[in-house]
């Protein structure tokens, strides 16, 4: 009876600890290095945008590059991972925030394919659709029902979910 119990004992110790927290902090820590570098090509690209950019940076993460003319906010919490191409490696799509002034105009998505274990800026895409997730090949994205000129642009409830995948190059509308 004591041996039972000390087995069981024994076997609900080996239990709990049989999980292996260093895959979960491995993988954690190749998600924020995959993060880090679509960051930075973000920056390239803003940067080779502008002429004499200015960089700054807050305390929760905003990247703020621009010069006299126009000013990029990039925001990592804007960053969307998941498989964008037919094959099954992770890309991103990073949403920037171009402001001309006081004045926010067209996002800009970057396109931003895995290809050999390198990440390269596919494309960018001006667009004020809001991305919401990238599963499987399908980009959900928020898309406004009317035109950037009209006052019922920012109208919350007039935004339709749409659906994309990717194919030759182009962001296709799934029926």
């Amino acid at each position: 009876m004591r041996t039972s119990f000390f087995l069981i004992i024994l076997a609900c110790f080996i239990s709990s600890c049989s999980r292996s927290p260093g895959i979960e902090r491995e993988n954690d820590r190749v998600e924020r290095k995959f993060r880090k570098n679509v960051l930075k090509i973000a920056e390239v690209y803003v940067k080779s945008n502008l002429s004499d950019a200015k960089k700054t940076e807050t305390e929760d993460g905003l990247t703020t590059i621009g010069d006299d003319q126009k000013t990029y906010v990039i925001d990592p919490s804007k960053i969307f991972i998941g498989h964008i191409n037919p094959d099954t490696i992770n890309d991103a799509i990073i949403s920037l925030s171009p402001f001309q002034g006081n004045f926010e105009v067209i996002t800009e998505h970057l396109i931003i394919i895995n290809t050999d274990g390198k990440l390269k800026l596919l494309r960018s895409l001006d667009s004020d659709m809001r991305i919401l997730s990238i599963v499987d090949g399908i980009i959900t994205a928020e898309v406004p029902e009317h035109s950037r000129n009209t006052p019922l642009f920012n109208c919350p409830s007039c935004w339709e979910v749409v659906k994309f995948q990717f194919r030759e190059g182009e962001l296709v509308r799934m029926e």
